[in-house]
């Protein structure tokens, strides 16, 4: 889905599109742009995930300090919209009717009483662009219906054109504190990576939607009707809904034994090593509240088990225990770990797949598939992939603490080493 957002954005402008993102998924990031041969792209890294409003405003700031005449676009990068050259003709003449003090949105013929989208209550236009009267964030169910039957609204696509400064300035009246912090994590921002980091201070700013902070509020907005194919993959339900035009399988199991469901058209059931979650598709709205739970029953090992992405490839844990952990690493092709060493542990590496060459105390061992070795604690050790194929390797870690934060680094490809731990 980022991907084909960024696609759009390429079909819409000549100029290198940016992607804000949360820090945590840089490495994620860095793989699907790598995939994907994109070209000149900006980045910009969030500290913390603070909602829609802050990442647009930072990045409004970045598009105002290229130019003070920018106009920016906003693409969401959870939408399925298989009609490319009609999102650039409805872009097109959203811009085309675009003032210095407005902003245009997109807006969607409603198709149901949606609760998960913002409305836009429209009224005259021309052209295909009309002006908004009205703009309400997620209604309740009672509300929505009646949206629906009065059929005055649209949804909100979340698809955003507007000139840079004008959404700043109204940052500046409607939500001066979160401008105030975000304002100061862009000045501090700095390029510890391959990206540029926001600073510190973004972290202390309001968790608030780009919708609720400014959009409510404002006063000159304008729609322009996209009538094509549209829905917003955001939610398990409207990716369930859309999985045949997605060319995604019936049933997914990251699990060796085969599953079978019979007469189960309304179950969401996801079947991941020893963790088995069951789910009515009306109900999956409140799976953001399952990591809670998790945490509060002190089992961080299931969280752990989903696969973390680093700038070489992957890992995975595959079991926990009191002092031992075995994780499944995927290093890429021509990739490598950093040159590091642990304070508190020792690890074993059997390969599995693929042919390692380990670095070990400043001594070189090529291993193949069912050859291992043993890195104790404070020894200088480093992998690399020199094949054309993936490495896979077990690692058994073994010790009294066992966490990310053990890793002292030496020299690292990637300038890891140049920063603090993660």
């Amino acid at each position: 889905m980022l991907q084909a957002s960024l696609i759009r954005a390429k079909a819409c402008s000549k100029l290198p599109p940016l992607v804000v993102a949360s820090e945590q998924h840089r490495f994620l990031l860095k793989h699907q742009l790598a995939a994907m041969d994109a070209g000149p792209i900006d980045v910009l890294l969030e500290p913390a995930a603070k909602n829609t409003a802050a990442a647009v405003l930072a990045g409004c700031l970045h598009a105002f300090e290229q130019d003070s005449n920018a106009q920016i676009l906003v693409l969401p990068s959870d939408q399925y919209l298989p009609d490319g050259a009609l999102f650039v003709k409805s872009v097109t003449l959203g811009f085309e009717s675009l003032s210095v003090n407005e902003i245009v949105l997109m807006g969607i013929e409603p198709t149901s009483p949606s609760i998960g989208f913002g409305y836009i209550k429209a009224s005259t236009g021309s052209k295909g662009v009309c002006k908004v009267s009205g703009f309400t964030e997620k209604p309740n169910l009672i509300k929505a219906q009646s949206y629906l039957e009065s059929g005055d609204y649209l949804w909100n696509a979340g698809v955003v054109m507007a000139y840079a400064k004008h959404v700043i300035d109204m940052f500046k009246v409607h939500s001066p504190q979160l401008y105030k912090h975000v304002e100061q994590a862009f000045i501090s921002r700095k390029q510890p990576y391959d990206f540029t980091l926001l600073g510190p201070e973004m972290e202390s700013c309001e968790s608030i939607s780009f919708d609720c902070a400014v959009l409510e509020k404002a006063s000159n907005l304008k729609a322009v009707t996209f009538n094509g194919d549209w829905d917003d993959l955001g939610t398990w339900k409207s990716l369930l809904r859309r999985r045949k035009e997605l060319g995604l399988p019936v049933n997914m199991s990251s699990g060796q034994k085969p599953t079978v469901f019979v007469g189960v058209d309304d179950l969401l059931i996801i079947d991941d090593d020893d963790l088995t979650l069951i789910a009515n598709q009306d109900s999956i709205s409140e799976l953001s509240a399952m990591a809670g739970l998790l945490m509060k029953a002190q089992r961080l090992d299931l969280l752990d088990r989903l696969e973390t992405y680093r700038p070489w490839g992957t890992f995975k844990v595959l079991a926990q225990g009191e002092n031992f952990l075995v994780k499944q690493l995927s290093v890429q092709p021509g990739a490598q770990i950093s040159l590091q060493s642990h304070d508190h542990r020792s690890e074993h590496w059997v390969v599995v797949a693929g042919t390692a060459t380990v670095e070990l105390n400043g001594h070189n061992t090529e291993l193949s598939q069912g050859q291992a070795i043993t890195i104790n604690h404070q020894d200088k050790h480093r992998l690399t992939n020199n094949a054309t194929q993936m490495l896979e390797v077990v690692e058994v870690q073994t010790g009294s603490y066992l966490n990310e934060s053990d890793i002292v680094r030496y020299d690292d490809v990637y300038d890891r080493h140049l920063v603090t731990k993660e």
